[in-house]
């Protein structure tokens, strides 16, 4: 019997019926058993259960891998960015101030830095979780940040820096993310790939690489696109023929404007422009090819206020004042004079975002509440028409709304719904309004207990300008009066708002990234 097998029988049977017999020191291990006190048989039981353990797995070859090392990790060609910068991004990859972290990533981008080796591992967990970030992740992993996705199947979505191995060997979301790329820099290029590939290409694969050709859409796109609306997955088709309704020169869009100009009918009264629709018996198999949904209108609205909405929605905008010499204003007059007022409304804030039409967007925005997001979902629909807006048009836009209600800015005030919907960098202009505009509500207001306002003010100084940062201590100065029924609660409001401009005002100083 082993010594082990002797100490588990003793420990099963009990030392008062069985005694432990251990072995003559004729090894280390028998010399220190031999040093047990035998008078106290439990005790020399449980220190030889430990000894006998202890010896046992020290005495244990160690594991070893005879699969190859890999192969080195390649000599870094861009600069870490600086420990202060390094120091954010892990509050940022720790959920401190997280809603920082695109800003943080496009900046250092820009600035041509790379991320810290210690950040990796969190920054290549939150691509694999956040998709809609990886385009900016992937230019500041760095030579080690690559490398090191190489060995994580659940980081497959960074490719290799080789744009033959990702395409051929890589997986879907690495292929999209190449796809994503090329479509910026060579439109043309990123097509022909796709092109080569796609009647081998799985659904899901056709439907995720597509989504890539809403960058640099062009008109060179149709042809292929066209041959889309002919796919067997209805998803595929849905898809195409979107992105061909926002190219007005396409074939889809020509159809489109034929469809209206036979179902529109006019008159006048008073000089005021009335208009109808008499919708023809449209081919079933023609309608569903070019994305129409004819059967399955949503709740609340008809088939053929459904119907009007997607044809109104695909249909060039140039079209309107083809058909009367009426402003896109005097068009949204004469469609709340008439039963269709939601459809076309919406149908035309769903062709302005598509079709990046300024002044369509300009005109359609004061209307966002009739927005009910049948085709596109109605905050997506509202960020979409200020983001269609020239930066210049967009900071008059909000300035004008300010000028026009000279009064408080609170959650009441024309214009809070769509700053809430405003994610592009504010102009210091806007932003030192907003800031004036609230010191004027909580200098003045009875009911200071306007807690959207105070939330928003959070929300809003991820997109204010850092810039007015220098002079914050002067426009911020009894911004919250002392008589405030709620003073304590606006100061930590307002307190919160310098420290985010004041982080962002120091991340956007490119010195600041520097080694």
């Amino acid at each position: 019997m082993s010594l082990w097998q002797d100490v588990i029988t003793t420990a099963l049977v009990g030392t008062e019926r069985r005694t432990l017999t251990l072995t003559p020191a004729t090894n280390p291990l028998g010399q220190l058993l031999s040093q047990l006190n035998p008078t106290d048989p439990e005790a020399t039981l449980l220190s030889a259960a430990g000894a006998i353990s202890l010896y046992h797995r020290a005495g244990q070859r160690a594991i070893t891998d005879n699969q190859p090392l890999p192969q080195p990790c390649p000599p870094e060609d861009k600069p870490p960015c600086s420990p202060r910068a390094a120091h954010y991004l892990k509050l940022m990859l720790q959920k401190e101030r997280a809603k920082l972290l695109p800003e943080w990533l496009t900046t250092a981008a820009t600035a041509g830095y790379r991320v810290p080796d210690y950040c990796l591992p969190e920054l290549l967990e939150v691509g694999r979780t956040s998709p809609q970030l990886r385009p900016e992740i992937l230019p500041i992993l760095g030579q080690r940040g690559r490398w090191l996705a190489t060995h994580n199947p659940d980081w497959n979505y960074v490719g290799d820096e080789d744009i033959e191995q990702t395409w051929t060997r890589g997986s879907l979301d690495a292929r999209k993310l190449l796809l994503h790329h090329l479509r910026r820099e060579h439109p043309a290029s990123a097509r022909e790939r796709l092109v080569a590939v796609w009647q081998q290409e799985p659904s899901d694969g056709r439907i995720a690489l597509l989504e890539t050709f809403q960058i640099g859409l062009n008109r060179e796109d149709e042809a292929f696109l066209d041959t889309a609306l002919d796919d067997r997955r209805q998803e595929v088709r849905r898809q195409a023929a979107n992105l061909l309704a926002q190219l007005p020169e396409s074939a889809l869009c020509q159809r489109m404007q034929q469809r209206i100009q036979s179902a529109i009918t006019f008159r006048r009264r008073r000089n005021r422009l009335l208009l109808d629709f008499i919708l023809p018996d449209y081919n079933e198999q023609e309608i569903t090819r070019d994305g129409i949904d004819s059967k399955q209108p949503p709740q609340l609205l008809g088939n053929k206020a459904w119907m009007i909405l997607q044809i109104v929605a695909a249909t060039p905008l140039s079209l309107w004042s083809e058909l009367q010499e009426e402003s896109p204003a005097e068009w949204i007059q004469a469609a709340k004079r008439s039963e269709w007022d939601r459809s076309l409304v919406e149908g035309w804030a769903v062709a302005a975002m598509g079709q990046q039409n300024p002044e369509w967007a300009e005109v359609l925005l004061p209307f966002y509440s009739t927005f009910k997001g049948y085709l596109i979902p109605q905050n997506q629909l509202i960020s979409g028409l200020i983001d269609v807006l020239y930066p210049e048009q967009r900071d008059s836009f909000f300035l004008n709304l300010f000028q026009s209600r000279k009064v408080a800015f609170d959650s009441k005030h024309p214009a809070f719904t769509l700053l809430t919907h405003y994610h592009s960098p504010w102009s210091t202009e806007l932003t030192g309004t907003v800031l004036e505009g609230v010191r004027r509500y909580l200098a003045t207001t009875d009911n200071p207990y306007d807690w959207s306002l105070s939330t928003a003010l959070k929300e809003f100084a991820y997109f204010m300008s850092p810039d007015i940062v220098p002079e914050l201590s002067t426009r911020l100065t009894n911004i919250v009066p002392e008589r405030s029924a709620l003073a304590s609660y606006w100061t930590e409001v307002m307190d919160e708002v310098l420290a985010i401009l004041n982080l962002r005002y120091e991340m956007n100083g490119m010195q600041k990234f520097q080694v």
